[in-house]
Parts: structure tokens; sequence; C-alpha cells
């Protein structure tokens, strides 16, 4: 009755060209969100100001992270994300902090108070080394204070 006058063919190859392009653009979105380092960061940044002995252990869903004295930045599928601590962390990966950051304990690691020193700041001299590394399954934050060493350590 009110027939418009369109060549069905054209207008089918349209409406096909317009659903390639939209599932296209739906099939590259990310499936997950990015991590949210920001709670990471407030996770550091609460124990830092937390009493020495405090302990905080939290999941930590990226499969990439880095870590310096100052950001923190983790990566997914999903994306990236980066927060700043408001105060200084020391990175621990291995090394004879490890245990100190397991277990708290530095008097059963190192044989001084100048030698855990020693070994914080030597661990400091190397968080400047910003490099994507794979994410621990648990991030461990950790409070020490021996004799004047107060530091929080992450890993």
């Amino acid at each position: 009755m009110f027939d418009v006058p369109i060549d069905t063919v054209t207008l089918w190859a349209g409406v096909g060209a317009v659903s390639l392009a939209v599932l296209t653009v739906v099939a590259q979105a990310p499936t997950t969100a990015a991590p949210d380092a920001t709670a990471v960061a407030a996770t550091v940044d609460e124990v830092a100001t937390s009493p020495a002995g405090s302990v905080e252990r939290r999941p930590l869903r990226a499969q990439y992270w880095l870590l310096d004295d100052r950001q923190v930045g983790l990566k997914n599928a999903g994306g990236a994300s980066h927060a700043s601590l408001h105060r200084t962390a020391v990175p621990v990966r291995d090394g004879p902090l490890a245990p100190v950051l397991d277990e708290g304990r530095p008097e059963s690691v190192f044989s001084s108070p100048t030698a855990f020193r020693r070994a914080v700041d030597r661990r400091r001299d190397r968080s400047g080394n910003r490099t994507w590394r794979p994410a621990p399954d648990r991030l461990t934050v950790r409070h020490v204070s021996w004799e004047g060493v107060d530091v929080t350590l992450v890993g």
C-alpha cells in the first residue's frame, strides 16, 4: 500500500555490514574489568599507618604487577591501573626480606637492626626497576619495626 521503492538486496547488504561492524566492536571489548590498584594502594597505606606488627593479606586479581616505593600498578586482560602510595613501602619479591614479610620477625633472619636496615636500603635502591612481573595470588603487607628501623614490606 505505502511501499517505498528500495532495492532489497542493497538494504540487506547494508544491514549485514552494520551488523558485522557492531559484532566486531563487541568481540574486541574486554571481558573483565581492569584490576583495582587503588584498593591495593589503600591497603598498603592503611598498614603503613597502623602500629608496628600490623599485617594484611588480600587476594590479588591481576596477571601482572609493578611496585616501587611510591606506586603500584596492576594489569590483566581488562587493562592496567596505577595508584600512588601516600607512605613509602619496600617491595619484597625474594631474598632475606621475604621471611620477614611472611613471619614479621626480622631478628630471626638478621643478626642486628643494622643488618636489617642495610637489607631494606638495598631493596629500596633496586625498587626503581619498574618492570611488569607476574603477580602473586595473594598480597601481603606488613609493618615491621625493630630498634629504630620502621618499614612497610609489600609482596
